[in-house]
């Protein structure tokens, strides 16, 4: 307490009077000061001066008790809190202190700093609510007398009006009567508009009227709703959606916006309603049901961008495959045309150069088909991932002895398996086939002649390391996140033949395998392609 709280105790005992001053000046952090009265006349006349905030007040006063003091004090008009003090517990007191309008009652015997503190603290706030309650009653009394008189006032003007009033309400029977059918006629409509909900809104936002069979749907009711607000029934986030057209509104525009209410899509349209002077009191909203148009909207816009990307990949396939068809084809048919012309048996070694020729042409055109084939394949689904248990050391070894057939003049695979003999693992064969052909064919295209291709393979507890690692003319950076993008060719690769689907499928299949693909390249030092796939792949 900042203010100084001064006590009065009245008590014929000196001794008392020291203990209770010592037991106040051991109170921390409060600023009271107290004095000493030592018989009943003294401390009433005192108590007449209102000179002090607490009385502290024995039950024993020579010929009187503390009761009579505090009744007496009371009768007096005293606001100020009157505490009895007693030597012992006894109900019968403690009901009579209670009843004469003492504000505590304190037994000696148990009395500390703590409890005399908190006597004193509590009773200055009972007496000062006290005094706060008994304004507030002096104050409503006179609101009470002044609000009579006006009373008073507003049924003379009433008596006077009276009449009019009569043909008033015989006019507004009639207005009702019209407003009633209005809105059963408004309530029909909203509750046969399906899919939707009809409301109207007022300034405050609350709703003046909503149905609709949507309400059910969402698990609404319509009596509930009504004079409650608008915003309580929005998800946090579309709120500022709400106000912002909301507002909109009020201010004479009509609006049309979309929102969500738990997993559905609505449209709403928003018109205001003017009254006859031109002011919008309210509100019309209408909200429609647009789940399944958006749904079917999504789907038609996924089937047309996918319906366009196969007009382009169309097209694409058309283009690549006039272009890399005619190179092996017109060697094909100029091959052909010539060994018709070396017939004598000393010719033999020309039309042997012709005939690899035209070899290497089919070659070229059957890796082109099965490009185009795998990729139309993977688009449409119809490659499915079997996993198979294969020994991976021997089915590796296949691929790089067929693959031998591409190799160009001193052309090598260097096949590196780290692992076991027995080793397996669970994998579709020939995706795993298909992976390995289009890396080594791809090393062995873009490497000059004489140089080495790395194949490596480390057996791993948990995956496969599958490395091809070729000493080709690389890729430049510019170029590298294009990679397994379908038909893209590296402009350093343009005069040599391929569709650029390649990595694009390899890219696939590795996704299928639940794998992994990444690479390393430099211009002119070669690209390596990395690849780990898990075990246990399951179909």
């Amino acid at each position: 307490m900042d203010d100084q709280v001064r006590i009065l105790f009245i008590d014929d005992d000196e001794e008392d009077y020291i203990i209770t001053k010592d037991l106040i000046s051991e109170i921390p952090n409060r600023n009271y000061s107290i004095e000493w009265i030592s018989n009943y006349q003294d401390g009433l006349q005192a108590i007449r001066h209102h000179d002090h905030d607490v009385y502290l007040v024995d039950y024993r006063l020579g010929a009187y008790t503390g009761i009579e003091l505090i009744r007496e004090a009371v009768q007096l008009g005293i606001t100020a809190p009157l505490i009895l003090l007693t030597g012992q517990l006894d109900q019968q007191v403690d009901d009579q202190a209670v009843e004469v309008g003492a504000a505590d009652y304190v037994y000696k015997g148990g009395l500390n700093s703590y409890i005399l503190d908190r006597s004193i603290r509590y009773s200055l706030r009972h007496a000062q609510n006290l005094v706060h309650i008994q304004h507030l009653n002096e104050e409503l009394e006179q609101r009470v007398e002044d609000r009579t008189r006006e009373l008073a006032v507003a049924v003379k003007k009433l008596k006077r009006s009276n009449d009019s009033l009569e043909k008033q309400i015989e006019v507004r029977r009639s207005t009702e009567k019209a407003l009633r059918q209005s809105q059963r006629l408004y309530k029909a409509i909203a509750r046969n508009f399906p899919k939707g909900i009809i409301s109207v809104v007022d300034r405050n936002f609350d709703f003046v009227f909503i149905d609709g069979q949507e309400l059910d749907i969402l698990g609404l009711a319509s009596k509930r709703m009504i004079g409650m607000p608008a915003t309580d029934f929005l998800a946090t986030e579309e709120k500022g959606i709400w106000m912002e057209n909301f507002n909109s509104v009020f201010q004479g525009n009509t609006v049309a916006f979309e929102v969500s209410i738990g997993t559905s899509a609505y449209k709403v349209n928003g018109v205001p309603l003017f009254n006859s002077l031109g002011y919008v009191k309210q509100i019309l909203l209408v909200l429609q049901n647009i789940t399944e148009a958006k749904k079917a909207e999504e789907e038609i816009r996924k089937s047309l961008a996918k319906e366009i990307e196969l007009n382009e990949l169309k097209t694409r396939f058309v283009t690549t495959a006039s272009h890399e068809f005619r190179t092996p084809l017109s060697t094909i048919l100029s091959s052909a045309s010539l060994i018709g012309r070396y017939t004598e048996s000393e010719q033999q070694d020309r039309r042997d150069k012709h005939v690899g020729r035209i070899k290497s042409s089919v070659n070229n055109l059957t890796g082109i088909l099965n490009d185009f084939l795998s990729i139309s394949k993977l688009e449409e689904g119809k490659i499915k991932n079997t996993p198979e248990t294969i020994v991976v050391k021997e089915k590796a070894q296949q691929v790089v002895d067929e693959i031998q057939v591409l190799l160009r003049n001193g052309q090598q695979i260097n096949f590196d398996f780290q692992g076991a003999e027995e080793d397996v693992i669970k994998i579709d064969p020939q995706i795993f086939k298909n992976i390995l052909i289009n890396l080594l064919s791809n090393a062995i295209k873009y490497s000059q002649e004489g140089k080495e291709i790395v194949l490596g393979i480390e057996m791993r507890a948990e995956q496969m390391k599958v490395r091809v690692k070729d000493n080709g003319m690389g890729i430049s950076d510019s170029e590298q996140v294009h990679i397994f993008e379908r038909f893209f060719r590296a402009n350093n690769a343009q005069n040599i033949q391929g569709t650029g689907l390649g990595l694009n499928i390899v890219k696939k299949y590795v996704d299928m395998l639940g794998g992994e693909i990444s690479f390393e390249s430099a211009l002119g030092e070669g690209t390596t392609f990395y690849i780990n796939i898990p075990h246990q792949i399951e179909a």
